[in-house]
C-alpha cells in the first residue's frame, strides 16, 4: 500500500486554510459594515458555507492528490477526508459553540468525498 503521509497533512491543513479563506473573502465582500451584524453573519455564513466548501475542496484534493497515483487511491482518498476531519473537530473542541447535528454531517461528507474524489481519480 502507498501512502502519502506528508502529501496528505499537507493536503489537509491547505483544505482547512482554502475554506477560511473563502469564508473570510466572503464576509469582506457581502458582510454587514456594522460590526454588530457581522457576528451573526459570520456564524450564518459559516454554517451554511462550511459544509459545502468541505465536501468540494475534499473531493478536489483527493482527486487532485491521487489522480498520479498507480494504486492505493481509495485509502489515500479516505485519510485525506479523515485528517481533514480530525482538524476540524479539533477546532471544535477548542472553541466555544456547542454541539450542533450539523457537524456530525459536515465532517463525515469530508471523509466521504475524500473517497469520492479518490474514486473518480481511479475510474477516469
Amino acid at each position: 500500500m502507498n501512502i502519502k503521509y506528508l502529501q496528505l497533512v499537507v493536503a489537509a491543513f491547505t483544505i482547512e486554510i482554502i475554506s477560511v479563506l473563502v469564508l473570510a473573502i466572503l464576509i469582506a465582500l457581502f458582510g454587514p459594515s456594522d460590526p454588530e451584524l457581522i457576528q451573526a453573519f459570520s456564524e450564518n455564513l459559516a454554517y451554511w458555507l462550511g459544509p459545502t466548501t468541505g465536501f468540494l475542496f475534499c473531493f478536489t484534493g483527493a482527486y487532485l492528490l491521487t489522480r498520479p497515483l498507480s494504486h492505493s487511491r481509495i485509502p489515500n482518498g479516505v485519510l485525506l477526508g479523515l485528517l481533514v476531519a480530525i482538524i476540524d473537530v479539533s477546532i471544535f473542541l477548542r472553541s466555544d459553540f456547542g454541539f450542533q447535528i450539523i457537524y456530525l454531517f459536515t465532517n463525515t461528507g469530508k471523509i466521504v468525498a475524500g473517497t469520492l474524489g479518490a474514486y473518480v481519480a481511479e475510474k477516469i
